[in-house]
């Protein structure tokens, strides 16, 4: 379970240096397995701004980029990535500068122009490849916001933390969330523990006008939520939700995806989203399979379903495996805007032999296989339509 240190600081007050609170985490009985340090490997990484691209004279596939970085005069780099653009906001180790991995950056000559840095990737700051949002993946880190040019990347991102990685025994999935180990801590440092609001503000008409559903096998699924968010834009989410994901070892993919999973690592409660127009019949089945029943999952993988396998159908057929992983006939996209949300309860044990049949474990069949209080069903709900809400 990795905890980032700034958001546990979010629900319960830590005033003492990292270590110590590591060292005391272990006393009260929560193994930890390492503490790693976030954006406090580099140096001389500031955002800049490409005022102005041009075509390398010598070499066809670099170009040269002229950078605001406060400074009276420009700041030329060459560089060979693909997506950058006038404009642009961009990470821009100086000479001199060191990268996490210990790289010291010089400035010098790239096919006879001078180049008096390097432009970064995300991965060049330090995240790891499998974090990083696909569009970032291939090329610069695009800048996402109103930043200063010449502003040192550690303040302008706020990404300096410490992720403590907790060894979660078996005996206590209650701590497999970000609010479980804030009671933990609380508990621990004789604090307080504050909750985050969940209330939404905007509620209206009646959820049943939109999608019914069905539920028989309640045995599998003893509780199902399910909430209807309309007027949805889909796109990127806010930098701070990304950073909070990313340091809890999970890819930003766009607004509603990430709130889902940003829940899920809060309360522990795995969350799915549906696009509405998907859902043949306007209703939701919670049902057991066939045999040999074809489904594609969301990560384009057709699978071969059993009749001991829970799934969640609409009118037609299967549209999530229940637990494990939606399909790819429901997915949210760009063109998405109206959005079904399940949250529900599984049984632990279906949900293992689905996950270990199917080879695919992931997050929420690990969470559910460990077991999670069906009372969270409708707070982790509440709490994604006030998530919805503040981002707009």
């Amino acid at each position: 379970m990795l905890v980032s240190v700034n958001w546990l600081k979010d629900y319960v007050d830590i005033d003492v240096p990292v270590r110590e609170f590591a060292d005391r985490m272990i006393l009260s009985g929560s193994n930890i397995e390492t503490v790693e340090e976030i954006g406090n490997k580099f140096s001389k990484i500031q955002v800049a701004r490409i005022e102005k691209i041009t075509p390398h004279p010598n070499a066809d596939k670099l170009v040269i980029c002229q950078l605001d970085v406060g400074e009276d005069e420009l700041l030329q780099v060459v560089t060979g990535a693909k997506n950058v653009f006038e404009g642009a906001l961009v990470p821009v180790i100086r000479h001199g500068g060191r990268l996490p991995d210990g790289t010291v950056i010089k400035k010098g000559k790239l096919r006879g122009e001078v180049s008096n840095g390097m432009l970064c990737s995300a991965e060049e700051l330090g995240y790891e490849d499998k974090v990083i949002a696909k569009e970032l993946k291939d090329g610069i880190w695009i800048l996402d916001g109103d930043f200063k040019p010449g502003t040192d990347i550690k303040e302008a991102l706020e990404i300096e933390d410490s992720v403590i990685d907790f060894e979660i025994t078996p005996n206590r999935p209650d701590c497999l969330s970000m609010l479980g180990m804030a009671r933990e801590a609380a508990a621990v440092f004789g604090k307080k523990k504050k909750e985050p609001a969940i209330s939404a503000e905007n509620e209206e008409g009646d959820v049943n006008e939109y999608i019914s559903v069905e539920d028989k096998k309640p045995d599998l699924c003893p509780r199902y939520t399910a909430r209807v968010i309309k007027d949805v834009k889909i796109g990127p989410s806010p930098w701070w939700m990304q950073k909070r994901l990313m340091h809890g070892g999970m890819r930003p993919v766009n607004n509603i995806v990430d709130i889902t999973n940003f829940v899920m690592m809060e309360y522990g409660q795995p969350l799915h989203a549906f696009d509405i127009n998907h859902l043949k019949g306007g209703k939701i089945v919670i049902d057991t399979a066939e045999d040999g029943t074809k489904f594609t999952t969301l990560d384009g993988v057709e699978r071969e379903l059993d009749s001991s396998m829970l799934m969640i159908n609409d009118a037609d057929g299967p549209v999530a495996v229940a637990g494990v992983m939606g399909g790819l006939n429901s997915e949210i996209t760009e063109n998405t805007d109206t959005v079904v949300l399940e949250s529900a309860n599984f049984n632990g044990d279906s949900v293992r032999l689905t996950a270990k049949k199917l080879g695919l474990r992931t997050e929420a069949s690990g969470k559910f296989e460990k077991g999670i209080d069906a009372n969270l069903c409708a707070r982790a709900a509440d709490r994604f339509c006030r998530l919805v809400e503040e981002l707009g």
